[in-house]
Order: C-alpha cells, then sequence, then structure tokens
C-alpha cells in the first residue's frame, strides 16, 4: 500500500511539481491534451450562446418571444406596485395584423402610407377598447434588448407602466426587409364598458404626446406572428431551455480548469524559483487567459458585439 502511494505521489510531481525529473516542466502544463480541451471549452461556451440567440443565415438574429415580453413589462409593473397586464387573445389578433400589414407594404410606422392608424386593428379583432397604447420596434436582437429600448424611452416606458391599461397583446414577425429581420408590435389597452358613451373614451396618442376622444385605439401588441412559426423554432426553443441548464455546469467546469492551471502554474514558479522555463510560463498564461474568456463571455457581450440596426 505505501509502495502504490508513493508511486502515485510520484505521479502527481511529475505531473504538476518541476524538477529534475521532468526537466521542470511539469507535464500536466505542456501536455497538448490541456491544450485542446481548453480550446474546446472556449468553442463550446461560444456554440453555446449562439444557439441560445438563435443565429439565423444573416446579421439580423433574434431571439424575441411574446412571453418573455410580456414578463419583461410585468416585472417592470411590479416594481412601481402596479397589476400585471394579463395577455388578451384579441389583442395579439390585432398585434398580428399590424405586423403582417406592415410586413406586406413595407413600412415601419404607426401609421400606414394609406392612413391606416393602429387603432383599426383594434377594431378589426373586435376589441372594444377604453384606453390603449403602442410601442414597435425593429432590428434587435432578444426579448431583453427590444424591452431595454422601450423602458429606457419616456414614451414607450409610459406605455408600459400606465395605470388605465389592464391587458396586453404582443406579435413577432420574422422576414421583414431585404434583411428579414424581426418586427415587434405590442399593444396595451383596457375594455371599455358597454355603456360608456363615445365622448368617454380616451386614448393616449405617443406621436404628439397629447390625449385626445375618439373611438379608435392607439395600442399595440406584441405576439408571436404565426402558430407555424412556433412550430418550426420549437426546436430551437428546445435547444435554448438545455443551453440554460447547461450552462452553469459549463462554467464550473472553466473555473475548474483555471484553479487547476492556476494552482499549477504557480507551482511552476515559485518551487525552484532560480529555474524559470518562461516559454511554459507564458503558454501557461495564454491558456488560463483563453479561460478566462470563455468564463467571462456571455450573450449580452455577442449582442453588443454583433452589428445591428434598431428602431423603436
Amino acid at each position: 500500500m505505501d509502495f502504490k502511494l508513493k508511486k502515485i505521489g510520484g505521479q502527481i510531481n511529475f505531473l504538476f511539481v518541476p524538477s529534475g525529473a521532468n526537466d521542470y516542466r511539469p507535464k500536466f502544463l505542456q501536455n497538448k491534451i490541456l491544450f485542446y480541451c481548453v480550446i474546446l471549452l472556449l468553442v463550446i461556451k461560444i456554440v453555446l450562446i449562439g444557439v441560445s440567440i438563435n443565429f439565423p443565415k444573416n446579421i439580423f438574429f433574434a431571439d424575441i418571444t411574446k412571453n418573455a415580453l410580456i414578463n419583461f413589462v410585468n416585472q417592470g409593473r411590479g416594481d412601481f406596485g402596479l397589476q400585471p397586464l394579463a395577455e388578451n387573445l384579441k389583442l395579439d389578433e390585432a398585434a398580428k395584423l399590424k405586423a403582417q400589414d406592415m410586413m406586406q407594404k413595407g413600412y415601419f410606422s404607426h401609421q400606414s402610407p394609406g392612413g391606416v392608424t393602429p387603432w383599426f386593428w383594434f377594431k378589426e379583432a373586435g376589441y372594444n377598447y377604453k384606453y390603449a397604447g403602442e410601442n414597435l420596434a425593429i432590428g434587435f436582437i432578444d426579448s431583453k434588448e427590444v424591452y431595454n429600448a422601450w423602458y429606457n424611452s419616456i414614451s414607450h416606458r409610459q406605455n408600459i407602466l400606465n395605470p388605465n391599461y389592464k391587458e396586453v397583446g404582443t406579435a413577432v414577425l420574422g422576414g421583414f426587409g431585404e434583411n428579414k429581420t424581426i418586427i415587434v408590435v405590442q399593444f396595451f389597452g383596457s375594455v371599455e364598458p358597454m355603456k360608456a358613451s363615445a365622448s368617454s373614451v380616451k386614448i393616449t396618442d405617443k406621436n404628439t404626446n397629447t390625449e385626445k376622444t375618439q373611438r379608435e385605439n392607439n395600442q399595440f401588441v406584441l405576439s408571436q406572428s404565426t402558430e407555424a412559426l412556433d412550430k418550426n423554432n420549437s426546436y430551437l426553443k428546445y435547444l435554448n431551455l438545455i443551453t440554460y441548464n447547461y450552462e452553469g455546469i459549463l462554467q464550473n467546469i472553466i473555473y475548474s480548469f483555471i484553479t487547476i492551471i492556476g494552482a499549477a502554474l504557480l507551482l511552476n514558479i515559485f518551487i525552484n524559483f532560480n529555474i524559470q522555463r518562461k516559454d511554459l510560463i507564458f503558454r501557461t498564461a495564454i491558456l488560463i487567459a483563453m479561460l478566462l474568456s470563455a468564463a467571462l463571455i456571455n450573450k449580452d457581450i455577442i449582442v453588443q458585439i454583433i452589428p445591428h440596426r434598431v428602431i423603436i
């Protein structure tokens, strides 16, 4: 037993501790397999981030979902003690109709080239509104980025935090323009009581920042564009779920590699300090730098790096 322990100890020293037996080059640090493992971890991290944001075939890619946007809106409202908005299927339908109209006619505006206003689509969907508002976005990468842009805009934030709104509808439509980017429409509203008169119908016009009385609604909803789009993206959502579950595991593996390699580097430097292999120390430092990059890189950084034009 003692012999086996000594043998194991000798092998550990040979791998990690610089000595004459390994020419002061711990075999662990100069092992090519270690280098390949570090490269693999970095590649896996980048690939998993890429899967999580659903890269398409061009630079305009998006991981924007109705549920995520609604959750962000309700979290923002909750921070101010406001009631969460309930999803309304009629508002979803109105938003989808509006988004489809923009797709077909090639415009991005609150009003169509033919003069059709957003609240026209409320009436088409049969939503009898009292209060309404509209948020639009195009060219964004993920749901959080859309929400942040809206929240950082005064007029859009007023829609999100308007206490008069009780319901929300959402539409997300892909394939807009030559770049096939994603267009987002969000409607906010509350239902008009059956006995309300025409003069009591009040909406907020975010184009002029004024309130005016009329029957037409100015609220936009964000929703999935088609059921087919949901089905086509279902496998990506499944992959995203796997990615999110394994991200923590991958991070732990990366940090473990950093700890082990860092410890081996310190041993290499401070044991037999008068004998230093500068090329090995430099190579090890590069490996640690690569691992730190893999640990620190995340979806937000990728979003900032990828060029994309956004409009709200």
